[in-house]
């Protein structure tokens, strides 16, 4: 049996979800297979004492267990001012969406750690998190995206009024770094666009700024590697929204029930077979591109005018782990969740085999040079 820690929590504005998200997982995993840590991350990490206990995390004091160090492979309690190991962590499952615990942060944390993660590595989940990065990113693989333009807070006019002249209303803004519907704005008008500019920098001090398609359908993609073949999911399409899907439609639609995904939806998608290939094509080719592993989701507009279809972001880490764009697959979450485990502790130990070391200080050692009045040259 191994030891799997489920990270979540974090200081993002999707912690909550974060929380709901590792719930779902503590009832799904396969407990014949894992024997399961749970690790909330506040100020540090925190062992709680009855993690599916949703009140225990809305208290104001924020008492949620045992304080936990995780250090070198290993996880640790601290109990009477005394450093107690609680067991050797085979891998770590991250339910943390946005924040640090999804643009890389904590990932570097883990692989410093040798631990094992289920996400993307560390540059995918950086450049995941960075909407005006990703664009850029996708710019270079020929992934379309639609016209944008990023400013930063402070900045003077001349910069935004280029973007406006070049991209026209309706735009819509974006905090760069937050998650898909945190600080989101669409604006008709230059005075909207002045007000909503100053709520997106409540969030982020850089805001992407991208044109507003005004009749589209958003659909949505995941996608999952096992034993070196990626497979992309059946597309679901989010509905029940006016001008985008807003963060109460999607996790505050379900009449406060903790479901797989509140928002209502069309699964599978309805739309043409070319039209749901190319979105399965265009998920691939970024999962590969970002060399990602264990399950991400990307988000796609399909505009209704003219039939083009746009990557709208990846979502390195996305809610209830997208274990539900599999369920025509006889995949349930349980089994998501072992095959990005085991892909997980795969990779770890592939990367691990190679080499990490040189002969530079034996050769120093040996020869009795003097290292300290050498030049280091072409390094």
């Amino acid at each position: 049996m191994k030891n799997l820690a489920i990270i979540y929590g974090g200081n993002s504005c999707e912690k909550d979800i974060s929380i709901i998200t590792a719930m779902q997982a503590l009832e799904a995993v396969d407990k014949t297979k894992y024997k399961l840590y749970s690790l909330f991350w506040k100020d540090g990490f925190y062992i709680p004492e009855n993690p599916v206990d949703i009140k225990s995390y809305s208290q104001q004091d924020g008492v949620v267990g045992k304080k936990a160090i995780v250090d070198q492979g290993c996880l640790y309690v601290m109990k009477k001012n005394k450093i107690k190991k609680v067991a050797d962590l085979d891998c770590a499952l991250l339910c943390t969406h946005g924040g640090a615990g999804e643009n890389g942060a904590l990932q570097g944390f883990l692989e410093v750690n040798g631990i094992p993660y289920t996400s993307p590595g560390v540059l995918a989940s950086a450049i995941g998190m960075d909407k005006s990065v990703c664009k850029m990113f996708c710019k270079r693989l020929s992934l379309p995206t639609l016209p944008y333009g990023t400013v930063y807070e402070g900045e003077n006019s001349e910069n935004l009024d280029k973007i406006v002249a070049r991209i026209g209303f309706p735009l819509i803004v974006k905090p760069a770094k937050q998650g898909s519907s945190i600080g989101i704005s669409i604006c008709k008008n230059q005075e909207e666009l002045e007000n909503n500019l100053k709520i997106a920098f409540i969030y982020d001090k850089k805001v992407v700024i991208e044109k507003a398609l005004t009749d589209f359908k958003e659909i949505n993609c995941a996608c999952i590697k096992s034993k070196d073949k990626v497979y992309p999911s059946t597309l679901e399409e989010p509905v029940g929204w006016q001008e985008f899907l807003t963060f109460e439609d999607k996790y505050m639609s379900g009449g406060g029930k903790v479901s797989k995904t509140s928002a209502k939806r069309i699964f599978p998608a309805e739309i043409c077979e070319n039209d749901a290939k190319k979105i399965q094509n265009m998920t691939v080719k970024l999962y590969n591109a970002l060399e990602c592993k264990g399950i991400i989701r990307c988000d796609f507009m399909l505009d209704n005018s003219n039939g083009e279809i746009y990557l709208n972001e990846i979502n390195t880490i996305p809610g209830s782990l997208a274990g539900y764009l599999y369920e025509d697959r006889d995949l349930r979450l349980k089994d998501v969740i072992s095959i990005t485990v085991e892909e997980a502790i795969k990779d770890f130990k592939e990367r691990k085999d190679c080499q990490y070391t040189s002969k530079v200080l034996q050769y120093y050692a040996n020869s009795g040079a003097n290292a300290c009045k050498t030049s280091i040259k072409n390094v």
